[in-house]
This record gives C-alpha cells, sequence and structure tokens, in this order.
C-alpha cells in the first residue's frame, strides 16, 4: 500500500478566469438579446459564483492553471503512480506532458516518466524501463492541468444552473402556488422536491457533473 506523508498544493499561475461559460453563451441560454449589454454585469457575477460553486461541488478546478504539489515522506509500491492533485494534465504543441518531478532537489529525466493525462498519474521507470517504486523524502511535481476547453456537459450543467438561478432571482422561496381566477396559476418547480430553487443544483447539473466530482477518502 503506498504511504504519502503528506501533500501541500499550490497555484503557481493561476488562470485569468475561472468561469466555466461566457456571458455570450449564458445570453444564448437565458433568451437575452446578445446586443443587450445592460445585465452583463449581473450575468458575469452569476457566472462566477456558478462556477466557483460546481468548482466545489466537484472538488477540482476545471480552467487551466500551473499548479505544485510538494509531497513529503513519499512511498509507493512498484508500478504505483503518483498522482498529481489537479488534473487532467496538459501537453505541450508537440504532445509532451506538462510536468516535471524534482527528487530531493534533482530533477528527474522525463525519459524515465511515463504520464497517464487523463488521471494525472505519473508512473516512474528504472533504468531498463521496468516499472520504479516512488520513495523519496521530498518530491515536487510541477505541472500545467485543467480543461480546455471546458468540457461540454459541464458547460451544460453551468448554464442549467445559471438559468434556474436567474429566474429565481426576486421570486418568494415561501411561494407554494398562486392562482388569479381566469388569469394565472402557478406552481414552481422544485418546491415539492422536483427541482430546484435559486440556491441548490438542479438535479440536471448534478448528474452532469457526477462524472468529474473528486471523492476524497
Amino acid at each position: 500500500m503506498s504511504r504519502w506523508g503528506y501533500r501541500i498544493t499550490r497555484v503557481v499561475t493561476p488562470a485569468t478566469s475561472l468561469a466555466l461559460v461566457s456571458v455570450d453563451q449564458a445570453k444564448a441560454a437565458l433568451g437575452i438579446d446578445p446586443a443587450d449589454t445592460s445585465q452583463d454585469a449581473a450575468l458575469s457575477a452569476q457566472i462566477d459564483s456558478v462556477s466557483m460553486a460546481i468548482n466545489n461541488y466537484c472538488d477540482r478546478i476545471f480552467a487551466v492553471q500551473v499548479y505544485r504539489d510538494q509531497l513529503r515522506n513519499a512511498c509507493g509500491w512498484y508500478g504505483e503512480p503518483l498522482v498529481t492533485r489537479q488534473y487532467p494534465i496538459m501537453v505541450n504543441d508537440t504532445g509532451v506532458a506538462l510536468v516535471a518531478v524534482t527528487e530531493n532537489g534533482v530533477v528527474l529525466d522525463a525519459a524515465y516518466l511515463e504520464v497517464y493525462l487523463e488521471t494525472g498519474g505519473i508512473y516512474r521507470l528504472d533504468g531498463s524501463m521496468a516499472p520504479a517504486a516512488w520513495a523519496s523524502a521530498l518530491l515536487v511535481v510541477d505541472y500545467t492541468a485543467g480543461y480546455d476547453p471546458i468540457p461540454a456537459d459541464v458547460q451544460g450543467a453551468a448554464l442549467e444552473w445559471l438559468t434556474a438561478r436567474w429566474f429565481a432571482v426576486g421570486r418568494d422561496p415561501a411561494l407554494r402556488s398562486e392562482t388569479i381566477p381566469d388569469l394565472i396559476t402557478q406552481v414552481y418547480a422544485g418546491d415539492f422536491g422536483a427541482g430546484t430553487n435559486a440556491g441548490s443544483m438542479p438535479p440536471g447539473a448534478r448528474d452532469l457533473l457526477a462524472p468529474y466530482k473528486l471523492w476524497s477518502v
């Protein structure tokens, strides 16, 4: 069984924005004229709020950033990967993984590392290119991770939640039913457990995000 003393992860180069969708995408979902800029500030605020909530729910950052993981007392079985805190790992223009591992102050030769981009797994090889073990007092992993572009299903979840929040603004959360004879009857979806309210994630959005949620043990 692998053993890691502890890991500290920090952002080296933050993304310019953590927004999962653009204002134009939000306008299209909400039926707002693209030329109408009167609500752009409010839309941006809602996008930022929903995006952060989704990042927190999934326990990951979707936008591309540069990270540094520092691990103390790292020890694992032969052929067992060291897994980065954030993933997938990005590649450069030639397809080489944007990751570097420093062991006790010495940068490891990338030729003896194999990277599983989608899971953030870094496998170590020995001189004969056979699986090797991680066993170091200090490992430092510098890498670039995130999604570019943001997956369509993640954007769909963000837009679904954004739409629910947008149309719930100003609505009385205590209202269960309203009838005006010969004019209107309103029953808000979610008030009886089937949908959502302004603060909670819609079930459909939760389903879309399920494959991306990281579970801590």
